[in-house]
């Protein structure tokens, strides 16, 4: 069950950050430049699910009673496996997208715009939020 959980979340946060960073390439950034900017705006809803992903499993690791012989190594399963996979996302996605992106274009990333950001991130559409 917390691997379910755990993989589900996983997903879901590479997703999250890799389909940001098609919209800002799809905009006219530079891979590098888009793999970044996604990481910015993404960033915070990552970091908030996992927070309340594991502030809610905290009583768990920590119940006393019937039962609790059962979900405490759940929870504390859950709750490295968070920590540790939203660090793996924050690094790995962008570094993955980077490397993919550098293999089916077969160029090196333009490394060379790094510190600065284009013009073209106000013709980006806007990502819909949710309601």
């Amino acid at each position: 069950m917390g691997l379910v959980l755990l993989v589900g979340l996983v997903v879901k946060n590479g997703i999250l950050l890799i389909s940001a960073a098609l919209v800002h390439r799809d905009g006219g950034d530079p891979v590098d430049e888009a793999l970044v900017l996604a990481a910015e705006r993404r960033m915070r809803p990552i970091l908030m699910t996992t927070a309340c992903t594991v502030f809610g499993l905290v009583p768990l690791a920590f119940a006393l009673g019937p039962g609790s012989e059962l979900q405490r190594p759940l929870a504390v399963a859950v709750i490295g496996g968070l920590v540790v996979s939203t660090a793996g996302d924050a690094a790995g996605a962008p570094c993955l997208g980077a490397v993919g992106a550098r293999a089916i274009t077969g160029s090196l990333i333009d490394s060379s715009r790094w510190p600065t950001r284009s013009p073209s991130r106000e013709n980006v559409p806007a990502i819909p939020a949710r309601s």
